[in-house]
């Protein structure tokens, strides 16, 4: 009989656009496993009161990126660091974990290909042991507008179990994010709403809308407000608020609908950020025929 992994993560830092949190610690001592992190602020940081990279960019300037593991543990531990380009969840949360994360309709050049070397880096720590990791970048040619954001990434796994044919792995992630600037023209984020079609999501059913920020600006705090419409049924109506999009990204939203009727449907959505961004869009989409079931 095949086992089955099933791996938990847990976040504990915190990120809603690239307003960090500030540094989080696992200090437990009396775990076995466990670690966490510091970033060193490097001579163009624009505030030394933040916690995450928040750099001036120069142009051709080659500099080093720093982050110190700490090992709060009683044991030995493996940590996995990697630098990686900001994207949208489909949930419009901003995230950094992704690899293979592409920015979409990018000015700029993405963190990523700023990175001289590798930007994966496995760190193995003796207990109470520290060591720096560096990341070495340069910085773009010429000055760009808006932002570039990524993030440095560090997960271990700390715990496993195991019950009958099913192991249990948690894991503990952490997140730095990295802001680079140039110009200091202020940008207006442009949001567009690509396409929309019917979509099951974990027993829900509804529609899916493909969404992008197509500005090198992330959005924070952003509400969405819906009217769908279809013919004989009342006005579907919804919101959500506190949403977070990174710059020039494309990402998935889905809204439920109790009973997606066979038909067409319009939908109106309008975005709007507390910075004063407002924008509508209204799209036609129809579901099959026959009731699109989950």
């Amino acid at each position: 009989m095949k086992r089955i992994v099933i791996i938990l993560t847990l976040v504990l830092a915190i990120l809603t656009g690239i307003t960090f949190t500030k540094t989080v610690r696992a200090d437990d001592t009396s775990a076995k496993k466990s670690y966490s992190i510091q970033a060193v602020m490097p001579e163009n940081q624009l505030d030394k009161n933040l916690t995450y990279y928040d750099i001036q960019s120069k142009p051709n300037f080659q500099q080093n990126l720093e982050l110190v593991v700490f090992n709060t543990g009683t044991e030995s531990i493996d940590v996995n660091v990697e630098l990686n380009n900001a994207y949208t969840a489909d949930a419009a949360t901003i995230g950094y974990e992704k690899f293979s994360a592409k920015t979409y309709n990018n000015p700029n050049p993405e963190l990523t290909l700023l990175v001289q070397g590798s930007r994966r880096q496995k760190v193995k720590l003796a207990a109470g042991s520290t060591k720096k990791v560096i990341f070495k970048i340069k910085n773009p040619a010429k000055p760009f507008q808006g932002i570039i954001l990524g993030g440095i990434t560090t997960t271990a796994s700390v715990d496993t179990s195991s019950n009958q044919n099913i192991d249990v792995s948690n894991q503990i992630r952490y997140v730095k994010g990295v802001v680079l600037h140039s110009k200091a023209d202020p940008i207006t984020p442009n949001m567009n709403l690509l396409s929309a079609a019917p979509r099951s999501i974990n027993h829900d059913v509804g529609l899916g809308f493909r969404l992008s920020n197509e500005a090198p600006v992330n959005i924070n705090d952003v509400q969405v407000k819906a009217k769908i419409n279809h013919k004989g049924m009342k006005t579907i109506k919804y919101s959500a608020d506190k949403l977070q999009i990174a710059p020039n990204t494309k990402f998935d939203y889905f809204i439920p609908i109790k009973h997606l009727e066979p038909g067409s449907y319009t939908s109106e959505i309008t975005f709007s950020s507390k910075s004063g961004y407002t924008k509508l869009s209204t799209i036609n989409c129809r579901s099959p025929k026959e009731k699109f079931k989950h």
